[in-house]
């Protein structure tokens, strides 16, 4: 249903609301369909509001989960975290363009995504949210879901994503997600965790591929800013035994 009244810039009237066979229906600027959440300009902007407060709050009971020192292994704590990308990524192939080109909605992707590689590598909220996403090898929410978009309209168009086709995709989208990630990251002099960076970008196929650091509570402390000094050792360290495997 389209209104047209140039006051209201085609919103509907406050209050408007339809009734069929004795029920009422109001009448919003959104609706939700299929787990989105769909507005009369398809921005997607209602979908973020509404998607940030439950994510957040599953980010946070994870922080409750997963305490810093002690706690689960690794692995866990990326299952952990699964959880919460997956409603991150949610319809994906349908709103990835849409958020890259607003920055507001772009910045509620990343907090949470910052929030949940934190707990992920056992750091503190002082780590910068470059040298933590590299630490847990957790890309940019962002670019995976242009990776998502990628995969999804080839699977359309190909076999439904079935043989050597669509597998082939799936490996070429990966590729182009990392080789776009590294190219993002600040390395210039004085950046925002660039001794992290600085010692994993020359390692940056063998660090992914072993999936970043088999982090503990002490390992990350060693890899803060405020102990740099053993940072390439501790990283140089794990990285040769990787290679060595």
């Amino acid at each position: 249903m389209c209104f047209y009244r140039r006051a209201d810039h085609g919103t509907s009237p406050a209050g408007y609301h339809l009734r069929l066979e004795g029920a009422e229906i109001g009448v919003g600027t959104s609706m939700k369909y299929l787990g989105l959440t769909l507005d009369s300009h398809w921005t997607f902007s209602d979908h973020f509001e509404h998607l940030a407060p439950p994510a957040e709050a599953t980010a946070n009971a994870l922080g409750r989960l997963l305490p810093r020192p002690g706690g689960l292994d690794v692995g866990v704590r990326r299952l952990y975290a699964d959880v919460v990308r997956s409603k991150l990524l949610y319809g994906a192939p349908i709103w990835a363009e849409d958020l890259m080109t607003i920055r507001r909605k772009l910045l509620v992707i990343r907090r949470l995504h910052r929030a949940v590689a934190i707990r992920v590598v056992r750091g503190f909220r002082t780590i910068s949210a470059a040298a933590v996403a590299v630490l847990a090898g957790f890309p940019p929410s962002e670019l995976q879901a242009l990776r998502c978009r990628k995969i999804y309209h080839h699977t359309r168009g190909v076999s439904g994503g079935v043989g050597p086709a669509g597998a082939d995709v799936r490996v070429r989208a990966q590729r182009a997600l990392l080789d776009r990630w590294r190219t993002s990251l600040d390395t210039r002099a004085g950046a925002p965790g660039i001794r992290v960076l600085g010692t994993v970008l020359p390692n940056w196929d063998v660090w992914l591929d072993g999936g970043g650091l088999p982090l503990t509570y002490r390992v990350t402390r060693r890899c803060s800013p405020d102990t740099a000094a053993s940072i390439t050792r501790s990283m140089n360290d794990v990285v040769l035994e990787q290679t060595a495997i």
